[in-house]
């Protein structure tokens, strides 16, 4: 996967610049075309190990197809992404099993033109990355294994209404939002620079999280004084090495009773995390702007979580 957790130091560090810096970093134009209307597309549970545990919600995955090509791939739904990538020593694997897909000779970092299936959901991309962050390739003897090839990022969600319905598995991508995801209250997110920001309350303060659905094994990621404010007194913290973009960060995970509150209501949560490695002072300064930290899938599971990208309105089922 190409998060192995997640990249919180350049987290805190992208929100720390688009707060503080008067030009933001540019993002590319969304490259991805597919038809109008509105596709259900399954989504797929990829576990992992976590501190010697087995997760089994790590990732969130899409089940893509390539023409010319029998088998079924896998990329990573991540909103903590801006644009979606291929991982180039992926590409090469397929390419050498299967050198007759000439649309998969790649020119430079980047393919042209190129189309691909998410799920049901045909996708013409005008421009893609290609990136690579290994050289693992694919097994192609293990036949139960979820290759996976990339990432679609939020540009699949740009300028649409979605619905990730966790419980049965299902990303809705319409380009209105339909009646059935109508009926709670919408609240107002930020959304900028194809990030999502959710206003939450924890312990009747209010705060903004960060919506990263590749970092699925977090409910709450924040600095440490909130972790030890909501954890069990009697609660031990658990230490772990996590690798974060080629560098080596430590989590603590302790166990809390309490509760975040979004778009009204008051989910659950039984673990909180803080990282050490990352800056303190750029972490106290997201503090001081409202940002309280990310949260990933692992908060929502028992919900649907709408997001309206087009009117930056959000509702939770």
């Amino acid at each position: 996967m190409k998060k192995q957790l997640l990249p919180t130091c350049l987290l805190f560090l992208f929100l720390f610049q688009y707060t503080r810096a008067q030009v933001p970093p540019p993002i590319p134009a969304n490259q991805l075309i597919f038809p109008a209307g509105t596709h259900i597309l399954p989504l797929q549970w990829k576990g992992d190990s976590l501190h010697s545990q087995w997760e089994p919600q790590a990732g969130l995955l899409i089940p893509v197809t390539i023409p010319g090509c029998p088998k079924t791939w896998y990329m990573q739904f991540d909103t903590g992404s801006p644009y979606s990538l291929f991982y180039g020593d992926k590409l090469q694997a397929i390419y050498r099993r299967y050198p007759s897909m000439a649309n998969l000779r790649q020119v430079g970092d980047t393919l042209t033109n190129f189309s691909f299936k998410a799920g049901p959901l045909p996708i013409t991309a005008r421009q893609i990355a290609v990136q690579s962050f290994d050289s693992s390739g694919i097994d192609w003897s293990n036949k139960h294994s979820l290759p996976i090839i990339g990432t679609l990022g939020t540009d699949l969600i740009d300028n649409k209404a979605v619905a990730i319905d966790y419980r049965r598995k299902q990303l809705i991508i319409s380009d209105s939002l339909p009646v059935a995801y109508r009926k709670a209250p919408p609240v107002s997110f930020t959304y900028a620079m194809r990030r999502i920001l959710l206003p939450a309350v924890i312990r009747g303060q209010k705060t903004i999280l960060y919506f990263d659905s590749g970092s699925s094994a977090f409910e709450l990621l924040t600095n440490k004084a909130t972790c030890l404010q909501l954890a069990i007194d009697t609660a031990a913290v658990i230490q772990y090495p996590v690798q974060s973009w080629g560098k080596t960060l430590i989590a603590n995970t302790v166990a809390t009773n309490d509760s975040i509150t979004l778009a009204g209501k008051a989910i659950p949560i039984r673990r909180i995390t803080w990282v050490e490695g990352v800056n303190d002072s750029q972490v106290s300064q997201m503090m001081k702007m409202g940002i309280g930290g990310m949260t990933g899938n692992k908060l929502f599971l028992h919900n649907i979580l709408v997001l309206d990208t087009r009117s930056r309105q959000f509702r939770l089922f």
